[in-house]
């Protein structure tokens, strides 16, 4: 059978699936958002932001078919602080005008605290419940999840800092093949010179078990993963500062246990995260700033990425006997302002992708316009 863009809907649905009414989702979903807009004005939050982005692409499902689309995202969020807890929430509404049935709503909440040990040290906690909800077509996307984040941070010297985090994270979605309960932890060393140099080094370690008994073998189950990041970032005058930055990322144990992995613009695809490949990626930016305080940010990425578990296939589905492996190229330009109230913002992205699977050997332009506005109440302006 011939590959398309849509072949990963060519599946029975499970019958624990759960569905959300579209029309009634999508309008509770805006009412709670200006209530919360309300609630926010009522409570005297110290911020609320509110944001829209007009984006444009030539391959939204970033395969050999190009299809072009437009989405609108609008997006706020707010917080206020109980003492030392702090509540916050944001949500975000994203619309696809050619292939819609993806649009989606994504709201999350959550509590954080922060209890400092001394002057030099300090704990972090928070607990955020989050949710995602698709069309009725596309309710197999939808998420509910759980995490609890906990970290620790200590001036080692006045200009160098040791972190460390833990993350968990239960997901729920509406076809319970993708559920699964996640482990993240990472430790992390800045330091930082008096020539404006700033050297960050970084190890993560993940576990991802999935929790469906109906995949394939047991093997399949978990995903065990190791990395290690770098940074170095240098200022250059008061008006230029350039980064590089790399990661190197290994998998331990387990393998991915769908039959495809794709990605897609701006629409969260649940065989697709930080756990599906190992291999590296190199990034470098350079940041100016130009008259009129008008920041410049250009960008080139360069990863070779291995999914294991997936096969390669031909254009007609067929396996080919190798791991599918991808290399990619990115450069991105984008453009920012900063006013006392609002802030404006352009980029553009083009993506070169090379496969040893033909469908996902691709080329994408991604565009993208924004507007940001903060208002902070309660006299912290």
């Amino acid at each position: 059978m011939k590959r398309t863009s849509s072949q990963y809907l060519q599946r029975e649905k499970g019958e624990d699936s759960f569905s959300l009414s579209q029309g009634d989702k999508v309008k509770r979903l805006f009412v709670s958002l200006f209530a919360f807009a309300l609630l926010n004005s009522a409570l005297k939050a110290e911020m609320f932001s509110l944001s829209l982005f007009q984006n444009m692409t030539d391959n939204v499902f970033q395969n050999m078919f190009l299809e072009k689309d437009q989405l609108s995202s609008l997006n706020f969020y707010l917080d206020k602080d109980f003492s030392k807890i702090s509540f916050f929430t944001e949500g975000n509404y994203v619309y696809l005008y050619e292939n819609s049935g993806f649009s989606y709503y994504f709201h999350g909440m959550g509590l954080d605290y922060l209890y400092p040990v001394n002057e030099k040290s300090a704990f972090y906690f928070a607990l955020i419940g989050q949710g995602a909800f698709y069309r009725a077509d596309f309710n197999d996307f939808n998420y509910l999840s759980l995490n609890v984040l906990s970290s620790f941070k200590t001036y080692i010297s006045p200009t160098s800092i040791l972190k460390s985090n833990y993350a968990l994270e239960y997901k729920h979605y509406g076809y319970s093949l993708y559920d699964f309960i996640s482990h993240l932890l990472d430790v992390s060393f800045d330091s930082y010179f008096q020539t404006r140099t700033t050297i960050k080094a970084e190890l993560n370690w993940g576990y991802k078990n999935y929790l469906n008994s109906l995949l394939p073998a047991e093997d399949s189950q978990s995903i065990q993963i190791l990395a290690v990041k770098g940074l170095v970032a240098q200022g250059m005058g008061g008006r230029v500062g350039l980064n590089v930055s790399g990661t190197k990322q290994w998998t331990l144990s387990g393998e991915n246990p769908f039959s495809s992995i794709e990605e897609f613009y701006m629409v969260e695809n649940p065989s697709y995260d930080r756990y599906s490949w190992q291999g590296y990626q190199i990034s470098s930016e350079l940041t100016i700033l130009v008259p009129w305080n008008i920041e410049l940010k250009m960008g080139y990425t360069r990863s070779e990425k291995e999914f294991p578990g997936i096969e390669s296939m031909d254009l007609d589905g067929n396996p080919l006997g190798v791991i599918r492996k991808d290399t990619r190229a990115q450069f991105e330009a984008r453009v920012e302002k900063n006013f006392p109230k609002f802030s404006l913002f352009f980029s553009y992205i083009y993506i070169d992708n090379h496969s040893n699977d033909s469908f996902f050997n691709w080329q994408g332009n991604f565009l993208a316009v924004g507007l940001e506005w903060n208002v902070f109440f309660g006299g912290n302006e």
